[in-house]
């Protein structure tokens, strides 16, 4: 597969973004599902996926560094979906990135994947766009001292918007990846 995606085309991934378990339902045609919610209401979420069938992916999206380090830690995800993400405060000489070395090294004893996410990083403008990308470029840097897998991910909800695999390459290249690493990171 070459991409994540919200919606269904050929070659990617289909995720389907909830937010509580009413969203699920049997007729589902889709990969696996984004998670977008609160740390009780996707615990609620993971374990009605886990009495149905299993074999989905399952995607979280990230928030502050206590709920990115228990949903590592205890929650059965594949994938941690833009930690970075949110209202943060950074340090003089840190940045508040959502990751750090402890929780890295334990997503990838865990073998959970850190994905950045493109199409948000796209929308944002200024300030905000510097200060999100420099906390992804802490985020590589920590995950490959730590040997934890980090993706690039188009997660868009249209066709128009896709971002193709040269240009997901060159970002992770301009964000400090090496050029294997970064080829690597558009295989899902």
């Amino acid at each position: 597969m070459k991409d994540i995606n919200l919606f269904k085309t050929n070659n990617s991934l289909y995720l389907k973004k909830i937010s509580s378990k009413t969203d699920l339902s049997e007729k589902d045609d889709c990969d696996g599902y984004l998670i977008e919610s609160s740390e009780k209401e996707a615990r609620k979420i993971i374990a009605s996926l886990k009495d149905k069938k299993g074999g989905e992916i399952l995607a979280l999206m990230g928030q502050d560094d206590a709920f990115n380090r228990r949903a590592i830690e205890t929650l059965k995800i594949d994938y941690l979906v833009s930690p970075e993400k949110g209202n943060k405060i950074d340090n003089l000489k840190q940045r508040d990135s959502g990751l750090n070395h402890v929780v890295a090294k334990e997503a990838a004893k865990q073998n959970i994947t850190i994905i950045v996410d493109m199409s948000e990083i796209s929308n944002l403008k200024g300030k905000e766009k510097a200060l999100r990308l420099e906390r992804i470029i802490q985020n590589i840097k920590i995950c490959r001292k730590a040997n934890c897998n980090i993706k690039i991910a188009s997660l868009v909800k249209n066709r128009q918007e896709i971002f193709d695999e040269k240009g997901r390459i060159a970002f992770g290249i301009s964000l400090g990846m090496s050029s294997v690493q970064s080829a690597e990171a558009i295989k899902f």
